[in-house]
């Protein structure tokens, strides 16, 4: 304060000209800062504080201690769900979105059989669509055979992946007059053996080295006892089985490189039914059963007994259990489906409830079209069963995948007609070998787009913990 006074006698004393003014200015400026560079101290009474002229400019430093750097968002950034252009995604309506998490890690471990039952009606039959669909998921995965087949079916004459030829057997199927439903098996139908009875399975060749053999063949019965069959392999190796009888269904096992095996049944005994054989690896690899019925709806699943689900969950237990059904229901022009929607429901429902270690997938009704306007063009009404079985999927917390858009992708059923080769029969209903193809390879990309995003998720949400 001192220094301060003095400086201001300094100018009122001189001549009061502009640069005294500048000199004035500049002393009270170093004697202010000088001030800054005293201790604070106490004196008699008095205390002088510390003086910081510079206090409301310079940045505080922290601690060590308390010093932070959020790292985070720069290394993570925020995960967005989206789906690629050009792909048909699925639609995942569970509550937690984790309808298909388990099938997608069964598919990323990769270490053992991975398992696919699709249930379909005749848009499927004669394994058009699914030989594709295993074809190109073999290609990745491994595995090899064609998956489960019938004893005898009225697809035998056409299917593309195997040749089969049955006599001495009493056949049902749920779609015949007599039927006895307390009996079916998973698949819709049951035989019955006489002594003697036959049965051949021929791998066929159409789709590569990974279906012409299978690493073993599985047939699947029951019988109150005292059956007796033989299973001879490629012609040559006969080996001959006994079993006992049980409440459950049952299992025999033959291995090798199969190409053709027949079984003779040589005592039917009690009460057997047969179901019929699985040709697969059952080691590695992908495996996708064919549970096609022509003229069906899909309720009729419901139908099949409660025990005999869960005897074939214990010993064929699927990973993703794929629903496709709608070509029976739609009409031209048909607005409401509240019927067939709450039905559906019920059959899911049920089947979750007897599969609980299977993720479902739900497939909208391929596209279908007729004359409208004097032109071809998707019926209303298979667009409004598109609306309700999407609603199904909803309700029933469930994944969805809308086949009527991926047909899109490459003209819908009037593009699938005309193309060349054809893909389609000119009824505008029923797909050909092509069209399957180009299907199962759209579905194929949308499963695995939809395993490299949940891995993703994965991985994100992991980092965050």
């Amino acid at each position: 304060m001192f220094f301060i006074s003095l400086c201001v006698f300094y100018v009122i004393m001189i001549d009061n000209k502009i640069n005294k003014v500048l000199i004035f200015t500049s002393l009270v400026v170093a004697g202010t800062l000088m001030l800054s560079l005293m201790p604070a101290f106490d004196l008699g009474g008095f205390e002088m504080k510390k003086v910081d002229v510079l206090a409301d400019i310079r940045i505080a430093e922290k601690p060590n201690d308390e010093i932070t750097i959020d790292t985070f968002a720069q290394i993570i950034p925020e995960f967005v769900d989206t789906c690629k252009t050009g792909v048909i995604c699925i639609n995942d309506y569970s509550v937690e979105h984790d309808a298909l998490n388990r099938f997608y890690d069964a598919l990323n471990e990769n270490n053992r059989p991975v398992r696919i039952a699709y249930f379909g009606d005749s848009f499927i039959e004669g394994d058009l669509l699914t030989a594709s669909l295993r074809d190109v998921f073999k290609k990745k995965y491994g595995g090899n055979g064609v998956g489960f087949v019938p004893v005898n079916c009225i697809t035998s004459g056409f299917r593309a992946t195997v040749i089969t030829s049955a006599s001495g057997w009493d056949e049902h199927c749920i779609t015949d007059s007599i039927f006895s439903r307390s009996k079916q098996g998973i698949s819709g139908y049951y035989f019955i053996p006489y002594t003697n009875a036959t049965a051949t399975f021929s791998c066929r060749t159409t789709f590569g080295k990974e279906t012409d053999t299978c690493s073993t063949a599985t047939f699947y019965f029951i019988t109150d006892g005292d059956l007796k069959f033989t299973t001879t392999v490629n012609r040559k190796s006969v080996k001959q089985h006994t079993v006992k009888g049980s409440n459950n269904i049952q299992k025999i096992s033959v291995d090798g490189r199969i190409a053709h095996i027949k079984i003779t049944v040589d005592n039917p005994g009690i009460n057997t039914r047969f179901f019929g054989v699985t040709l697969d690896d059952e080691k590695t690899g992908i495996v996708v059963d064919n549970y096609s019925l022509r003229g069906v709806s899909g309720i009729n699943l419901k139908s099949i007994p409660e025990k005999t689900l869960k005897d074939f969950d214990k010993l064929r237990n699927y990973d993703l259990i794929i629903l496709q059904y709608g070509l029976n229901v739609a009409t031209k022009t048909q607005t409401k489906y509240d019927y067939y929607k709450k039905t559906m429901t019920d059959v899911i429902n049920y089947l979750r409830n007897n599969l609980p270690n299977s993720d479902f997938l739900l497939i909208s009704v391929g596209d279908r079209a007729a004359k409208i306007d004097g032109e071809m063009k998707t019926m209303p009404g298979v667009k409004n069963l598109l609306t309700a079985q999407q609603t199904i999927a909803s309700e029933c917390g469930i994944a969805f995948w809308n086949l009527i858009d991926a047909m899109a992708l490459d003209g819908g059923m009037v593009g699938y007609v005309k193309s060349k080769p054809a893909k389609a029969n000119l009824d505008y209903t029923h797909i050909k070998i092509h069209g399957g193809e180009q299907i199962a390879n759209h579905l194929f990309e949308a499963i695995e787009y939809g395993k490299e995003r949940y891995l993703e998720k994965k991985k994100y949400n992991e980092l965050k913990q």
